[in-house]
Protein backbone atom coordinates (compact mmCIF):
# COMPACT_ATOMS: atom_id res chain seq x y z
CA UNK A 1 0.00 0.00 0.00
CA UNK A 2 1.94 3.30 -0.83
CA UNK A 3 0.74 6.48 -2.32
CA UNK A 4 1.82 9.96 -2.58
CA UNK A 5 -0.45 10.77 0.48
CA UNK A 6 0.15 7.81 2.77
CA UNK A 7 1.72 4.03 2.86
CA UNK A 8 3.67 1.60 4.53
CA UNK A 9 7.55 1.64 3.28
CA UNK A 10 10.04 -0.53 4.60
CA UNK A 11 13.39 -1.89 2.33
CA UNK A 12 14.34 -5.27 2.96
CA UNK A 13 18.00 -5.90 4.10
CA UNK A 14 20.58 -8.42 2.90
CA UNK A 15 19.93 -12.26 3.69
CA UNK A 16 16.02 -11.46 4.10
CA UNK A 17 13.98 -14.00 1.81
CA UNK A 18 11.61 -11.52 -0.36
CA UNK A 19 8.93 -12.26 -3.07
CA UNK A 20 9.26 -11.35 -6.50
CA UNK A 21 6.15 -9.74 -8.51
CA UNK A 22 6.14 -8.40 -11.77
CA UNK A 23 4.42 -5.61 -13.17
CA UNK A 24 2.11 -6.24 -15.64
CA UNK A 25 3.28 -9.73 -15.44
CA UNK A 26 6.14 -8.61 -17.20
CA UNK A 27 9.43 -10.12 -16.60
CA UNK A 28 11.32 -6.83 -17.18
CA UNK A 29 9.68 -5.37 -14.98
CA UNK A 30 10.49 -7.15 -11.52
CA UNK A 31 9.51 -5.79 -7.98
CA UNK A 32 9.46 -6.92 -4.44
CA UNK A 33 5.86 -7.19 -3.49
CA UNK A 34 6.99 -8.38 0.27
CA UNK A 35 9.28 -10.99 2.70
CA UNK A 36 9.00 -13.90 4.60
CA UNK A 37 10.36 -15.41 7.75
CA UNK A 38 12.62 -18.61 7.66
CA UNK A 39 14.51 -20.99 9.47
CA UNK A 40 17.37 -18.72 9.27
CA UNK A 41 15.38 -15.13 9.43
CA UNK A 42 12.77 -15.92 11.69
CA UNK A 43 10.61 -13.57 13.52
CA UNK A 44 11.50 -11.34 16.13
CA UNK A 45 8.64 -12.41 18.23
CA UNK A 46 8.40 -15.93 19.45
CA UNK A 47 6.41 -17.97 18.01
CA UNK A 48 3.89 -19.70 18.54
CA UNK A 49 3.97 -18.57 22.25
CA UNK A 50 3.35 -14.36 21.18
CA UNK A 51 0.79 -15.81 18.37
CA UNK A 52 -1.97 -12.86 20.45
CA UNK A 53 0.78 -10.31 19.01
CA UNK A 54 0.44 -7.96 16.52
CA UNK A 55 4.00 -6.26 16.19
CA UNK A 56 5.96 -3.68 13.61
CA UNK A 57 9.58 -4.02 14.14
CA UNK A 58 12.69 -2.55 13.18
CA UNK A 59 16.42 -3.81 14.06
CA UNK A 60 19.67 -1.86 13.79
CA UNK A 61 21.37 -2.25 10.61
CA UNK A 62 24.24 -4.38 11.39
CA UNK A 63 24.96 -8.29 11.04
CA UNK A 64 25.98 -8.34 15.26
CA UNK A 65 23.31 -5.45 16.14
CA UNK A 66 21.02 -6.68 18.39
CA UNK A 67 18.87 -3.27 18.98
CA UNK A 68 15.15 -2.51 18.08
CA UNK A 69 12.67 -0.09 17.57
CA UNK A 70 9.22 -1.96 18.59
CA UNK A 71 5.52 -0.98 18.20
CA UNK A 72 3.79 -4.22 19.86
CA UNK A 73 -0.40 -4.42 20.29
CA UNK A 74 -0.98 -7.80 22.94
CA UNK A 75 -4.73 -9.05 22.58
CA UNK A 76 -4.87 -11.57 25.24
CA UNK A 77 -8.08 -11.09 27.13
CA UNK A 78 -7.20 -8.79 30.22
CA UNK A 79 -4.08 -8.32 29.75
CA UNK A 80 -4.27 -6.31 26.78
CA UNK A 81 -0.84 -4.28 26.15
CA UNK A 82 0.43 -1.55 23.41
CA UNK A 83 4.43 -2.00 23.47
CA UNK A 84 6.72 0.97 22.55
CA UNK A 85 10.35 0.80 22.16
CA UNK A 86 12.92 3.17 20.98
CA UNK A 87 16.23 1.70 20.94
CA UNK A 88 17.71 5.25 21.62
CA UNK A 89 15.78 8.53 20.58
CA UNK A 90 12.07 8.94 20.49
CA UNK A 91 10.73 12.30 19.26
CA UNK A 92 6.72 13.32 18.90
CA UNK A 93 5.93 16.33 17.04
CA UNK A 94 2.31 17.61 17.68
CA UNK A 95 0.92 20.34 15.84
CA UNK A 96 -1.99 21.22 18.09
CA UNK A 97 -3.75 19.91 20.77
CA UNK A 98 -2.79 16.62 22.74
CA UNK A 99 -4.83 15.22 25.32
CA UNK A 100 -3.93 12.26 27.42
CA UNK A 101 -6.53 10.51 29.67
CA UNK A 102 -4.71 7.40 31.74
CA UNK A 103 -7.94 6.14 34.00
CA UNK A 104 -5.64 4.09 36.39
CA UNK A 105 -1.75 4.84 37.63
CA UNK A 106 0.95 6.44 35.59
CA UNK A 107 4.84 5.61 36.56
CA UNK A 108 7.64 7.38 35.18
CA UNK A 109 11.21 7.35 35.63
CA UNK A 110 13.98 9.39 34.02
CA UNK A 111 17.44 8.26 34.64
CA UNK A 112 19.03 11.57 33.20
CA UNK A 113 17.66 14.83 32.98
CA UNK A 114 14.31 16.18 32.86
CA UNK A 115 13.33 19.64 31.12
CA UNK A 116 10.05 20.98 30.18
CA UNK A 117 9.22 24.42 28.77
CA UNK A 118 5.85 25.31 28.70
CA UNK A 119 4.85 29.01 26.65
CA UNK A 120 1.86 29.77 28.72
CA UNK A 121 -0.08 28.17 31.04
CA UNK A 122 0.41 25.09 33.09
CA UNK A 123 -2.18 23.84 35.54
CA UNK A 124 -2.25 20.90 38.00
CA UNK A 125 -5.14 19.15 39.96
CA UNK A 126 -4.39 16.89 42.44
CA UNK A 127 -7.20 15.24 44.28
CA UNK A 128 -5.23 13.47 47.00
CA UNK A 129 -1.61 13.88 48.30
CA UNK A 130 1.35 14.55 46.79
CA UNK A 131 4.68 13.67 47.59
CA UNK A 132 7.76 15.40 45.72
CA UNK A 133 11.13 13.93 47.14
CA UNK A 134 14.40 15.69 45.82
CA UNK A 135 17.92 13.90 46.83
CA UNK A 136 19.96 17.39 45.79
CA UNK A 137 18.53 21.15 45.48
CA UNK A 138 15.45 22.39 44.71
CA UNK A 139 15.65 25.31 42.85
CA UNK A 140 12.87 27.40 41.75
CA UNK A 141 12.61 30.70 39.91
CA UNK A 142 9.81 33.20 39.81
CA UNK A 143 9.59 36.31 37.64
CA UNK A 144 6.52 38.07 39.38
CA UNK A 145 3.96 36.87 41.94
CA UNK A 146 3.79 33.52 43.95
CA UNK A 147 0.64 32.70 45.76
CA UNK A 148 0.45 29.68 47.97
CA UNK A 149 -2.90 28.30 49.62
CA UNK A 150 -3.02 26.59 52.54
CA UNK A 151 -6.49 25.04 53.66
CA UNK A 152 -5.22 22.69 56.43
CA UNK A 153 -1.78 23.03 58.50
CA UNK A 154 1.49 23.53 56.91
CA UNK A 155 4.85 22.35 58.09
CA UNK A 156 8.10 22.79 57.26
CA UNK A 157 11.49 20.73 58.26
CA UNK A 158 14.33 22.48 57.53
CA UNK A 159 17.57 20.26 58.43
CA UNK A 160 20.50 23.07 58.19
CA UNK A 161 20.33 26.61 57.58
CA UNK A 162 17.57 28.40 56.90
CA UNK A 163 17.83 32.05 54.85
CA UNK A 164 14.76 34.41 53.27
CA UNK A 165 15.74 37.43 51.58
CA UNK A 166 13.36 40.17 50.66
CA UNK A 167 14.47 43.01 48.55
CA UNK A 168 11.13 45.37 49.80
CA UNK A 169 8.40 45.15 52.57
CA UNK A 170 7.52 41.70 53.72
CA UNK A 171 4.34 41.93 56.09
CA UNK A 172 2.83 38.75 57.66
CA UNK A 173 -0.61 38.33 59.21
CA UNK A 174 -1.67 35.76 62.20
CA UNK A 175 -5.17 35.62 63.13
CA UNK A 176 -4.69 33.43 66.46
CA UNK A 177 -1.16 32.64 68.22
CA UNK A 178 2.17 32.44 67.08
CA UNK A 179 4.98 30.90 68.90
CA UNK A 180 8.58 30.79 68.18
CA UNK A 181 11.18 28.45 70.08
CA UNK A 182 15.06 29.49 69.35
CA UNK A 183 17.46 26.60 71.12
CA UNK A 184 20.26 29.60 70.11
CA UNK A 185 20.85 33.25 69.59
CA UNK A 186 18.37 35.59 68.25
CA UNK A 187 20.31 38.71 66.09
CA UNK A 188 18.32 41.59 64.99
CA UNK A 189 20.27 44.34 63.04
CA UNK A 190 17.32 47.23 62.06
CA UNK A 191 18.57 49.97 60.03
CA UNK A 192 15.59 52.03 60.15
CA UNK A 193 12.84 52.49 62.86
CA UNK A 194 11.16 49.55 65.07
CA UNK A 195 7.67 50.30 66.26
CA UNK A 196 5.85 47.33 68.16
CA UNK A 197 1.91 47.99 69.22
CA UNK A 198 0.26 45.41 71.49
CA UNK A 199 -3.29 45.95 72.39
CA UNK A 200 -3.28 43.62 75.35
CA UNK A 201 -0.45 42.73 77.40
CA UNK A 202 3.08 42.02 77.43
CA UNK A 203 5.43 40.32 79.45
CA UNK A 204 9.39 39.20 78.74
CA UNK A 205 11.00 36.64 81.07
CA UNK A 206 14.69 36.41 81.12
CA UNK A 207 16.16 34.24 83.34
CA UNK A 208 19.68 35.76 82.86
CA UNK A 209 21.03 39.47 82.63
CA UNK A 210 19.31 42.63 80.85
CA UNK A 211 21.43 45.03 78.75
CA UNK A 212 20.14 48.02 76.88
CA UNK A 213 23.10 50.02 75.16
CA UNK A 214 21.27 53.32 73.48
CA UNK A 215 23.27 55.75 71.80
CA UNK A 216 20.81 58.84 71.93
CA UNK A 217 17.39 59.00 74.30
CA UNK A 218 15.28 56.42 76.18
CA UNK A 219 11.95 57.72 76.68
CA UNK A 220 9.34 55.87 78.30
CA UNK A 221 5.91 57.32 78.41
CA UNK A 222 3.13 54.85 80.90
CA UNK A 223 -0.76 56.01 81.05
CA UNK A 224 -1.04 54.94 84.78
CA UNK A 225 1.53 53.11 87.29
CA UNK A 226 5.17 52.38 86.44
CA UNK A 227 6.50 50.16 89.37
CA UNK A 228 10.01 48.85 88.62
CA UNK A 229 11.23 45.61 91.44
CA UNK A 230 14.41 44.36 92.43
CA UNK A 231 15.06 41.45 94.91
CA UNK A 232 18.42 43.08 95.45
CA UNK A 233 19.24 46.52 94.71
CA UNK A 234 18.69 49.53 91.68
CA UNK A 235 21.45 51.38 90.78
CA UNK A 236 21.22 54.57 88.99
CA UNK A 237 23.74 55.95 87.53
CA UNK A 238 24.54 59.77 85.53
CA UNK A 239 27.59 61.33 84.22
CA UNK A 240 26.12 64.52 84.58
CA UNK A 241 22.34 65.03 86.42
CA UNK A 242 19.27 63.03 88.04
CA UNK A 243 16.05 64.48 88.33
CA UNK A 244 12.92 63.42 90.00
CA UNK A 245 9.90 65.49 88.94
CA UNK A 246 6.34 64.83 90.29
CA UNK A 247 3.60 67.34 89.81
CA UNK A 248 1.75 65.76 93.36
CA UNK A 249 4.00 63.99 95.75
CA UNK A 250 7.83 61.97 96.17
CA UNK A 251 7.34 59.53 98.64
CA UNK A 252 10.97 57.40 99.77
CA UNK A 253 10.95 54.48 102.35
CA UNK A 254 13.96 52.67 103.49
CA UNK A 255 15.45 51.09 106.44
CA UNK A 256 18.06 54.12 106.62
CA UNK A 257 18.97 56.48 103.61
CA UNK A 258 22.57 57.65 102.88
CA UNK A 259 23.04 61.13 101.07
CA UNK A 260 26.92 61.61 100.39
CA UNK A 261 27.57 64.85 97.75
CA UNK A 262 31.15 66.17 97.15
CA UNK A 263 29.50 69.46 97.14
CA UNK A 264 26.81 71.14 97.95
CA UNK A 265 22.92 70.33 98.66
CA UNK A 266 19.92 72.59 98.37
CA UNK A 267 16.61 72.04 99.68
CA UNK A 268 14.13 74.07 98.19
CA UNK A 269 10.28 73.98 99.30
CA UNK A 270 7.57 76.66 98.69
CA UNK A 271 6.05 75.84 101.36
CA UNK A 272 7.88 74.19 104.15
CA UNK A 273 10.53 71.76 105.14
CA UNK A 274 9.79 69.01 107.69
CA UNK A 275 12.47 66.57 109.25
CA UNK A 276 11.10 63.75 111.99
CA UNK A 277 13.38 61.11 113.95
CA UNK A 278 10.63 59.56 116.43
CA UNK A 279 9.09 62.64 118.35
CA UNK A 280 11.56 65.11 117.65
CA UNK A 281 10.80 67.45 114.98
CA UNK A 282 12.59 69.62 112.75
CA UNK A 283 9.92 72.56 110.46
CA UNK A 284 11.48 75.07 107.90
CA UNK A 285 8.58 77.67 106.77
CA UNK A 286 9.32 80.73 105.36
CA UNK A 287 9.44 83.14 108.07
CA UNK A 288 10.83 80.59 110.70
CA UNK A 289 12.46 77.51 111.88
CA UNK A 290 10.79 75.34 115.00
CA UNK A 291 12.38 72.66 116.73
CA UNK A 292 10.46 70.17 118.65
CA UNK A 293 11.93 67.46 121.33
CA UNK A 294 10.50 66.38 123.46
CA UNK A 295 8.31 68.78 125.75
CA UNK A 296 10.63 71.12 124.68
CA UNK A 297 10.31 73.64 121.61
CA UNK A 298 12.31 76.36 120.78
CA UNK A 299 10.87 78.95 117.81
CA UNK A 300 13.93 80.72 115.49
CA UNK A 301 12.24 84.04 113.59
CA UNK A 302 13.18 87.26 112.69
CA UNK A 303 12.50 88.61 116.40
CA UNK A 304 14.91 86.13 117.58
CA UNK A 305 14.63 82.59 119.99
CA UNK A 306 12.06 81.48 122.05
CA UNK A 307 12.22 78.40 123.99
CA UNK A 308 8.74 77.09 125.30
CA UNK A 309 8.56 74.19 128.11
CA UNK A 310 12.72 74.04 128.81
CA UNK A 311 15.62 76.00 130.07
CA UNK A 312 18.65 77.35 127.86
CA UNK A 313 21.95 76.55 129.63
CA UNK A 314 25.25 77.12 128.48
CA UNK A 315 28.14 75.25 129.33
Amino acid sequence: MASNHSGLFAIPRVGDEVIISYLENDIDKPYISSSLYNVSNPSINDLPFNDNQTSLSSKTIGRDENGINELTLSNIKDKEQIYLHAQRDYDEIIEHNFTQRIKHNKDSQVKGNYTESINKYHRQEILGVKDVRVGAEYLTNVALSKDTIVGGSHTLNIGIDNKLRVLKNSSEYIGGDKETTIQGNTIESIHGERIENVRGESQIYIQGSFTQNVEKDIDVSVANNHTTTAQSSIFVNANEEISLDSKKHITINSNSTDISTEANIALNAGDNINLQIGDTTITATSDKIILKAGGVEAILDSNGLVVKGGEVKSE
